[in-house]
């Protein structure tokens, strides 16, 4: 088969999955596709041991693979979600790695969670059963932590791609924007609906970066604004320690380093990561060829949404409701 038609089959299929799956309560493509085989292993990665997933398609014995990075959730690869995006990826003929990165199940902003990710990474890179190169594909904070990665961690520089659903972008205007509820748009700051469990995660993990209680006070005092432009004033202030640790987890720092493609799709309307993350990394874009991003509303943050709730547009343009494809 065509490798484009090739392609557009598996997408086909990993979506069909996790929609139908979603929204209807069974797999539509069931019964023309084998059954992935799952398997678990145990792994050290970076110095840090963890359980990994694997998805196999149930044919064959080499397949081209993908790695998964999960976001902020306490269940980790048990996530019922991930789990499903999984099996639809091994139907659709790819064989899928979830690292269950600890830092991220317990929320943690962990300066170490870039070399995890690279390390993971390296070792589907090297197994057997996969052919070609593999690509990475992040979600939510996840998707941040593996953009900071692929910009820093030389591991990461061979995939064949790097795909992110609701990333951020820049860690500093991120949690100004979970902290102050407003995000910046065209030139200026505009309200953003959060979702009402996002500040006081937000806050727990970024007080977890403290470890003395100068630390901990100039954090305190950074979150405790309402003002977007003050809050970022107050990051910007905070000891050089904690800034440093916030400059190894942004994109941002390391943008133009990022070798293989990078995908990006983000919800226009999502409480989790503001969109404005995703604007702010196409506009500080080095290689325009390179990244590809879509705002939409297929998705509730990384998670399908209801039929009805479905459309597309570009928020900065009332009534358009065909898509915006930001290339």
């Amino acid at each position: 088969m065509d490798r484009a038609l090739t392609a557009l089959w598996r997408a086909v299929v990993a979506l069909a999955h996790v929609y139908s799956t979603t929204l209807v309560g069974r797999s539509v493509v069931a019964p023309i596709t084998a059954a992935p085989r799952y398997s678990e292993t145990a792994a050290t990665f970076a110095g840090v041991p963890m359980r990994v997933g694997w998805w196999r398609p149930g044919r064959g014995s080499a397949h081209p693979a993908l790695m998964l990075v999960i976001g902020a959730v306490p269940l980790g690869i048990d996530f019922p979600e991930l789990r499903l995006a999984a099996d639809g990826l091994a139907r659709a003929g790819f064989m899928v790695m979830i690292p269950d990165l600890p830092f991220l199940k317990e929320e943690r902003l962990d300066p170490t969670g870039p070399a995890q990710i690279a390390s993971a990474f390296a070792a589907l890179a090297a197994h057997e059963a996969v052919a070609g190169r593999p690509a990475v594909i992040g979600f939510s904070v996840g998707g941040g932590f593996l953009l900071a990665a692929a910009g820093r961690e030389p591991e990461l520089a061979s995939a064949s791609a790097i795909a992110v659903l609701g990333a951020y972008f820049d860690l500093r205007t991120y949690i100004a924007s979970v902290a102050s509820g407003a995000q910046p748009r065209g030139g200026v700051t505009v309200p953003w609906e959060t979702s009402s469990d996002v500040p006081g995660r937000m806050a727990a993990a970024a007080q977890r970066l403290a470890r003395v209680p100068a630390e901990r006070a100039a954090i305190d005092g950074a979150l405790a604004t309402s003002s977007y432009a003050e809050t970022l004033a107050r990051i910007d202030a905070l000891p050089r320690r904690v800034r440093e640790a916030f400059d190894v987890l942004s994109p941002s720092v390391s943008w133009s380093r990022i070798r293989p493609p990078v995908f990006w799709l983000h919800d226009e309307r999502d409480g989790y990561v503001p969109v404005s993350e995703a604007y702010a990394a196409r506009a500080a874009r080095p290689r325009p060829e390179r990244v590809r991003m879509l705002v939409l509303r297929l998705l509730q943050h990384a998670v399908p949404v209801a039929i009805h709730q479905v459309a597309v547009g570009d928020p900065d343009q009332p009534g358009q409701a065909v898509g915006q494809a930001l290339v």
